[in-house]
């Protein structure tokens, strides 16, 4: 087994790409989104469910950024932390 730090080299460590496990709100509420989201875009025209599709897209690109800047925020004020504690 590699050293954290060479696993990140290496990037073979993908936080924002970590599927949350365990969290029965988390699993219930993914559920009910994507029943919504099928029954919303049966409802609408070719031309609308695209422009909804790249909405989405778009959606998930944000959320990914997002998930990668809190991860180096949480890295940033974990490592100041151990700072002052030496």
């Amino acid at each position: 087994m590699s050293s954290i730090l060479e696993q990140l080299y290496a990037g073979d460590l993908t936080p924002a790409e970590n599927v949350i496990q365990g969290n029965e709100e988390y699993d219930r509420l993914c559920r009910q989104s994507v029943q919504e989201i099928e029954e919303f875009s049966k409802k609408l025209d070719d031309e609308s469910r695209k422009s909804f599709d790249a909405l989405l897209e778009h959606y998930l690109e944000l959320t990914y950024i997002e998930k990668s800047q809190t991860f180096c925020d949480g890295f940033r004020l974990g490592a100041g932390i151990m700072c002052e504690v030496f």
